[in-house]
């Protein structure tokens, strides 16, 4: 016998075959419900589950259950991407599987299907809300993507007021999608050891928040910057483009960085009596963990020091909310729109803070 345990939700469930799904209140429940069945771990083959992304304490649960079961008996357990899993039940087209993470945030990824045959796009991708739909608009032009999933059906709202439907076709569940990619071979890690985390737990978040440390920024940072900042922005700044900042009296520029590992920066520079800030970006691994609050903090008190510069202005994308609410929150105040400042993305937002 082959089962499959779907684990990325509080939820979870359980599949015999590809039709035999067993819908469960909580993952913990999985052990129970096998023994209700009246199976035997004697006659279970092979564990397939679902490695993640989806939530942390699931993920944890489901795998050490999936062990504990698979352990005594040498039970080999195959683990395949949730993502992967929901394409799999997908109909064919564009597809945008979306898990909900924290607070405006998704976990995401891009298949495309045809024929029942899937080509990756990309997966286990973070995105803010806004820079979400700033993909879309970006990606999607010409063909109208799939957005499936609970992470598009809890921000359906918004998606639907800027032309993203979310889709609501009928999948089968995932656990019964595991058992079809066994039957494909389809790729899988073999005997994890942890799932596939794509944040960090409340507990980790906390510690990251004190060991935060911020710096001068450095040539030698510039390599770690630059995959930070091809991966958080649609139009990033190239490598040169950093180097003139980094060179000039005239500009702050900070990193913030946790056990030497570069996750944030700055770059502004004085213009009279004003300091624009010109770049902030946090890697994706701490998103709204409070390191984008503590860099501009940190920014603004520098500024307080320089007695020629009374205002720090900057500019920011329209749509970018969670933006918007981070700087107002520090003292920035609304101060205009630039039409057509970015090339991809369109008018942005000027706001002010009074030194």
């Amino acid at each position: 016998m082959i089962i499959g345990i779907d684990c990325s939700s509080k939820e979870g469930g359980l599949a015999t075959d590809e039709k035999t799904f067993y819908s469960l209140d909580w993952v913990e429940d999985i052990t129970s419900k096998i023994n209700e069945l009246g199976v035997n771990s004697r006659e279970i083959e092979k564990i397939l589950i679902t490695h993640g992304p989806g939530s942390f304490t699931s993920l944890r649960v489901g795998l050490v259950t999936a062990q504990g079961i698979a352990f005594p008996q040498k039970i080999p357990i195959y683990a395949y991407s949730t993502f992967l899993a929901m394409a799999e039940g997908a109909c064919d087209g564009n597809l945008i599987p979306v898990i909900p993470a924290r607070n405006r945030v998704v976990y995401t990824a891009y298949y495309r299907k045809n024929d029942n045959r899937l080509e990756e796009i990309f997966k286990d991708r973070i995105f803010k809300i806004e820079e979400f739909i700033a993909f879309l608009e970006e990606s999607f032009k010409k063909v109208t993507p799939i957005i499936f999933g609970q992470g598009a059906d809890a921000n359906k709202d918004i998606l639907e007021e800027e032309g993203f439907p979310v889709s609501s076709f009928s999948f089968p569940p995932i656990a019964c999608s595991l058992i079809s990619l066994y039957e494909k071979n389809a790729e899988c890690v073999t005997n994890p050891v942890i799932p596939l985390y794509l944040s960090h737990s409340a507990a980790v978040r906390k510690r990251i928040e004190t060991e935060i440390k911020i710096r001068e920024m450095k040539e030698e940072d510039l390599q770690q910057i630059s995959e930070i900042e091809n991966d958080v922005f649609f139009t990033p700044w190239p490598y040169d483009f950093f180097l003139p900042h980094l060179r000039s009296d005239a500009c702050v520029k900070l990193v913030a960085e946790i056990d030497d590992k570069i996750v944030g920066y700055l770059v502004g520079c004085e213009e009279d009596s004003r300091f624009h800030l010109r770049n902030i970006a946090v890697s994706r691994e701490c998103w709204r963990q409070g390191l984008g609050t503590k860099l501009l903090s940190y920014l603004l008190e520098l500024l307080k020091e320089k007695p020629g510069v009374r205002f720090c202005y900057l500019e920011h994308r329209v749509n970018n909310e969670a933006a918007f609410e981070l700087y107002k929150s520090l003292g920035f105040t609304f101060k205009g729109i630039k039409k057509d400042y970015y090339k991809k993305c369109g008018d942005a937002v000027v706001m002010e803070y009074k030194i």
